[in-house]
Formats: structure tokens, sequence, C-alpha cells
């Protein structure tokens, strides 16, 4: 998941020389992966490389440097000299220059974000997996002439940017957010993280947000203010079952701002296409679950029918390895597919997520639902409690950094027909993209989804079949 923050991580080294010019003139290239772009000075096009935030490439931009490390130098573009046609007025300025993290594409035209994104995705797959990669995604079909696989929009913000209303246009890729996090600053009001750093920025908006949760008025209104304390973490979840909670450290808040001992929510997915009608998820309020509001239907969608193939009425009987399974989003369709004819067999590190897969897969004696670390021996172990010789298909959807090296090689050595990898970092899906290439497996198909808006995150399938 990636909230609508951002996360703390080491502080900025200050940039050295007191007294000196901190401020340099950009010409800037290419995106990064990372929400950056490769510049260099304006007056030296072989001089040192600087990764800048908030500017486009083909720009010429005043730059404020952030941080020099005897590697690294980052800079953020405070003035634009020359600016690109693909820039627009931010939707959300907070998330602008010396501003909160997780925005960082806000003044990016939607189209042109998916264009970043897609130079990002290419570039992640030709340095990173390697040429066998690179080679292997731009003979797909979907990568067309560009040699690139283009990222695709969800639907809701589809629909926004073909809408009849200017406004509605103009904030496309907004309101879309069912999950967000916040800090309390040290003067007791709601903020985010400022970008690589430890200190909280108060807020003002919450764009991002569905509107549901920017109802509630947690940034504004003093029955919220009366429960803040400084360094409070305050996490808000709208899920599509029910009113929004709110989570303050260990207490939960109805969305009226009483105490409450619901500590659950419901999670509704429209998994008609599949002919499975409605699917109810039963979630705890602090566990995982995809905050665009598109993204719970459209992955079930993609992965499910990647799985089991386009004839549904086939997928009876079979056998799917599922590997951080995390609430079941996959498993309760996919094992209301295979029937009882069929095993599905999932493994999760998080214990609250596996106890939450068992409330909502009560019924459904195929699936078989396991807590513990994925890992080569694990999956090992529980391949061998398929009845036969070995799955049909694995489906895997791990964390940010990816399976890993052993964890696909253990994969890969089952011999399952098909792999399906869902992937939510571009570097990390080149990494074990090559560990599959090396192992014998072919490329199928891979799609990119543009589930996190106005940031540079983005989510990847890639379905692979054994040679």
């Amino acid at each position: 998941m990636i909230p609508q923050s951002s996360r703390p991580g080491r502080p900025a080294q200050s940039v050295p020389g007191r007294g000196r010019s901190r401020e340099l003139t950009l010409a800037v290239g290419a995106p990064a992966h990372g929400g950056h772009c490769v510049a260099r000075p304006a007056d030296d096009p072989a001089g040192r490389v600087i990764f800048v935030r908030h500017a486009l490439p083909g720009e010429t931009v005043r730059a404020r440097l952030t941080e020099m490390t005897s590697r690294t130098w980052r800079a953020d573009a405070v003035e634009i000299l020359q600016a690109s046609p693909d820039r627009v007025e931010s939707v959300w300025s907070e998330a602008g220059p010396a501003g909160v993290g997780g925005g960082e594409l806000a003044h990016v035209a939607l189209d042109a974000q998916r264009t970043w994104k897609r130079w990002v995705l290419a570039d992640c797959m030709r340095r990173i997996g390697g040429q066998e990669v690179a080679d292997a995604v731009a003979s797909l079909p979907e990568a067309s002439a560009a040699a690139a696989v283009p990222v695709e929009p969800m639907p809701t913000d589809a629909a926004a940017q073909a809408s009849t209303s200017a406004r509605r246009r103009a904030l496309a890729g907004t309101a879309t957010r069912t999950r967000v996090s916040l800090t309390v600053t040290d003067d007791g009001e709601p903020g985010m993280h400022a970008f690589r750093s430890g200190t909280v920025l108060p807020l003002h908006r919450l764009p991002l947000a569905v509107p549901a949760i920017t109802e509630i008025g947690l940034l504004e209104r003093s029955r919220w203010r009366a429960h803040y304390r400084p360094g409070m973490r305050i996490e808000v979840v709208a899920p599509s079952g029910g009113e929004p909670v709110v989570l303050l450290d260990d207490r939960i808040l109805t969305a009226q701002a009483r105490s409450t001992g619901r500590r659950r929510v419901q999670e509704v997915v429209d998994a008609s296409a599949l002919g499975l009608g409605e699917l109810t998820y039963s979630v705890h309020a602090e566990g995982f679950w995809q905050v665009h509001v598109d993204a719970p239907r459209v992955l079930v969608e993609r992965v499910v029918r990647a799985a089991l193939g386009e004839d549904l009425d086939r997928a009876a009987g079979s056998r799917v390895l599922e590997l951080y399974s995390g609430a079941g989003l996959f498993t309760l369709p996919l094992a209301a597919l295979v029937g009882t004819s069929g095993q599905v067999l999932s493994l999760e590190g998080n214990e609250q997520a596996v106890r939450d897969s068992r409330r909502t897969l009560h019924d459904h004696p195929a699936a078989r639902l396991a807590a513990g670390r994925v890992s080569s021996r694990s999956v090992r172990e529980l391949a061998g409690s398929f009845t036969g010789d070995r799955p049909d298909v694995v489906v895997l959807d791990p964390p940010r950094q990816g399976a890993g090296r052993e964890v696909i090689e253990a994969v890969a050595a089952l011999g399952a027909e098909r792999i399906v990898l869902v992937a939510c970092d571009p570097a990390a899906l080149a990494r074990d993209l090559a560990t599959l290439l090396r192992a014998g497996y072919e490329l199928g198909s891979l799609s990119a989804l543009d589930m996190f808006p106005h940031t540079h995150h983005f989510e990847t399938i890639a379905v692979l079949d054994r040679a």
C-alpha cells in the first residue's frame, strides 16, 4: 500500500558550504525511479548528475540543493525558467518544494504522469533486469512500436479525464484514496512528514482522499483536535462496506469521533465480470487493503483471469499456490472458481491478515490458509501439500522489495505451468523477472496500472509460462 503520506526515512544531510550559493540552474533530463528527474548544470551538460524533484523532462529550472553526499546530490526545483507543456497547476501544492512527500507528480498532467511511469518501467527492465528482460518486454504485443508497456489509467480516473466538466477533468486522479496516514505535529496539528525527513508539516487539504474521508473534517473540526497529541499516528480507513473509522494510536473512533469497539471493516468487491457477483471481505481496520477505490476490483479481474484463463468454466479442479496472500483479495475468487475439486493453498506472513482471510473464506473448503514467512523452504513445504505433483499456477504479490532470488528460484523449481507476479516496484519486478527467465519461464504478458496517480508509484502484473 502507498498511503497518502511520506513515511519518515533517514533525515537528509544538510548542504555544506555555509555562505555559498545552494541554488543551481539545471537542465532537466529523463525521469528516474523514485519521483526524480536526472538533471545536470545548464552550463555544463557533462557535469555532475543531480536528482531533482518537482521538475519535468526538458525543463530548465532554478533548483535548491537539499542533500549532498559523496554519491548523490538532490535538489528541489523552486523556479521554472523554461516550462514543459506537460506542466499544470499542482493539484496539491502542499506536496511541492519543501512540502510533504506523497504527491511528487501533482504538477504533471495525468497523461504525462503515465508516460513518465512508462519510461521508468522500461528503464528498470533494461538497467536492472538486464538485456534479456528488456528484450522479453519489448517483444510483447502490448509494448508496440515504443518497445515499452503503457501505464493504464484506473476506470474512475479515465472517466474523470473524459468528462465534459473542465473542473472534473482538472481534478482527475484526486479523491481516490480510501486509506490515509497522518501524524500530529508538535503543535497538535494533523500533518505529514516532509520528504526524506522526520519533520511533520501541518496540512490544510487532503486532495487525494475519497470524499468519505475529507467530509469528516480531520484537519479542521474541533471534535477531532480534542483527541490529538503530538507525535500521534492517525490512520483513516474508508471501507466500501460502511462508514469510515479513524485509528488514533491504539484507539478506534467512528466518523463522528466517538470511541468504538469495531476493529473490523467490510470491503465489497464487484466480481461480476468473473461471474461471482459481489465478494465480501472482513478486514482488520489496521490491516492492508489496496488504497485506490478501483484497485480491488481491477486487480481481482486481471489476476484471476491471468491465473485461471479466460474460460473460467474450465477453472474447476485447478490447483493454485498463492504467496503473500494478505487478507485474501485473490484467495476468495480463486477458491470460488476452482470449486471443491480444486485447491488453493495460500501463505501469508501477517497473522492478523490470515485471521481475516479465515473469516472471509470459512465457507470455501478448497482454500487452505497458512501463516508464516515466505521462504524457499516454506514454498517447497506448502507445495508438497497439493494433491498431485505440483500446482498448476502460482500467484504471488510480494511486498515492495519483491520476492527475492531464493523465493523466486523455489517457485520456478515447482514447475507450475503459469506464474502470475504482482509487483508495486519496477526495480523489484525487474530483478524477479530476470530470475524467472533464467529459470526457463517465458514472459507472456505485462500490464502496468496507474493505481497511485500524482505519485511516482504504479502496479504491474506479469504473466509467465513454463517454456
